[in-house]
């Protein structure tokens, strides 16, 4: 099709779908060996290439109706080799490939726009991650400085500029933090993985930079720090999960000791992280995502987040795998809906086989049942016997000729029988061979053909 342009090629096709569902039930039994797989191709390609599922029935239907007018004019077909002809052609050699090739276009264009979807999603995720590392570390930073202004707020004389200043200081701080959590509300997902924290920042160094801002925290380990190349992975969520929490304990009680302990001798690592509340117990903040996206972190990892709240004390335990468990491939459909896909292109093409399957059994049964071949009809002479005729002529036949036949008169007192005049199974014409007997002896040969 590369020697077609964009704006003919949908036109050109679709007279080729409409010229092979008309040509194929109107042609002969020898043309049958050519047309038969051209027009399937043809139609395969009409169906990958028209986008329009209406323009395609249309010329199916143009086709088909053309070639059912010719039939009807000028074969004086029967109504069963009339059906066969039509349905046999129509539905094997340029319905089904076409049906086959539209699945193919359909299945190509969805993969197209999964691939498209997949990677518009990788950007929004990708977006939505660094937004929410910038919040947690800007977040972070915002809490120690409120905290370090909150312990310059001591030591200067209530009343001065100085003070009024640092206390500004403190509620900008504050108010900024609020702001980062209205933004990533705004830009968080439900169901995302949770974005990891810098892989070369450790939680040893987290920890000292907090003791810098003034928090008091009590930092103990146990086992040996993560070394192994997966164990980046495991280390940077439970820093993040450290910073979440000591973020929090800046700015709800600023002024108390943090207990964080890890445990790495174990197959889990495991952080705990605990401090004495200053006030009353804070309200979840509507629209917060830091705890539900270090669950999610946590979660996907195999891990788990439980967090413990009193009147007095707030506490947060993090477990993980140290051994990092391979992720889902992207991009893997479920089963069931593969399936499901699956059997909507699937159960048309089928219904479509097993109908062409019955059709083509019952032509096979007529020409067992009535065929004669025209070789065979050649070596027939008059006065055989009937042995001798039934070593040649196998079928039963019939009693009388088809409707359609115009049959001149037999031998008086003669029984006869009557013959399709077939040249194979797909061989689909209406002449006829009469055989008159009349003492068991054959005394007429007859070729009969359809009237008009």
């Amino acid at each position: 099709m590369l020697f077609m342009t964009t704006s003919w090629k949908q036109p050109l096709l679709l007279m080729l779908l409409a010229l092979c569902a008309y040509l194929v039930p109107i042609s002969t039994n020898g043309a049958w060996v050519v047309l038969a797989p051209l027009a399937a191709a043809c139609s395969y390609l009409a169906g990958r290439h028209v986008s329009s599922l209406a323009h395609g029935l249309l010329a199916l239907g143009s086709g088909t109706l053309a070639a059912g007018v010719t039939l009807a004019l000028s074969s004086h077909l029967s109504l069963l080799t009339f059906a066969l002809n039509i349905l046999t052609g129509l539905v094997l050699f340029a319905l089904l490939p076409w049906w086959a090739g539209r699945a193919r276009r359909n299945a190509v264009l969805f993969r197209s726009q999964e691939r498209r979807h997949v990677v518009v999603q990788a950007e929004l995720r990708e977006r939505a991650r660094i937004a929410e590392a910038m919040h947690d570390q800007l977040g972070h930073d915002l809490a120690l400085l409120a905290l370090s202004t909150g312990g310059l707020q001591v030591t200067l004389e209530k009343g001065t500029e100085a003070h009024a200043q640092a206390a500004r200081i403190r509620e900008q701080a504050d108010e900024s933090i609020e702001h980062l959590h209205q933004i990533i509300g705004v830009l968080h997902e439900d169901g995302e993985q949770a974005p990891l924290g810098p892989a070369d920042s450790s939680l040893a160094q987290l920890v000292e930079q907090a003791r810098a801002k003034g928090m008091k925290i009590n930092f103990t380990r146990h086992g040996p720090p993560p070394q192994a190349p997966g164990s980046l992975r495991w280390a940077a969520v439970l820093r993040q999960v450290a910073q979440e929490a000591l973020t929090n304990a800046a700015k709800y009680a600023p002024h108390t000791e943090v207990e964080l302990e890890l445990d790495t001798r174990s197959e889990q690592a495991v952080l705990r992280i605990s401090n004495q509340l200053a006030g009353p117990v804070p309200p979840v903040r509507p629209g917060a995502t830091g705890i539900a996206s270090l669950r999610g972190a946590l979660e996907a990892a195999g891990g788990s987040l439980a967090v413990h709240r009193t009147r007095e004390r707030f506490e947060l335990r993090a477990s993980i795998p140290q051994a990092p468990s391979p992720p889902a491939p992207a991009g893997v459909h479920s089963p069931v809906k593969r399936t499901s896909t699956s059997m909507l292109v699937l159960l048309p093409i089928l219904a479509v086989t097993v109908i062409s399957a019955a059709l083509l059994l019952l032509q096979h049964a007529t020409y067992q049942a009535t065929a004669l071949h025209p070789s065979e009809y050649q070596k027939l002479k008059v006065g055989m016997d009937s042995g001798e005729v039934a070593s040649l002529v196998r079928a039963p036949g019939l009693d009388e000729p088809l409707p359609v036949i115009d049959e001149p008169a037999a031998p008086e007192n003669a029984q006869c029988r009557y013959y399709a005049a077939r040249t194979g199974l797909l061989d689909l014409g209406s002449e006829m061979f009469r055989l008159c007997f009349t003492d068991d002896v054959l005394v007429s040969t007859d070729h009969l053909y359809p009237a008009g």
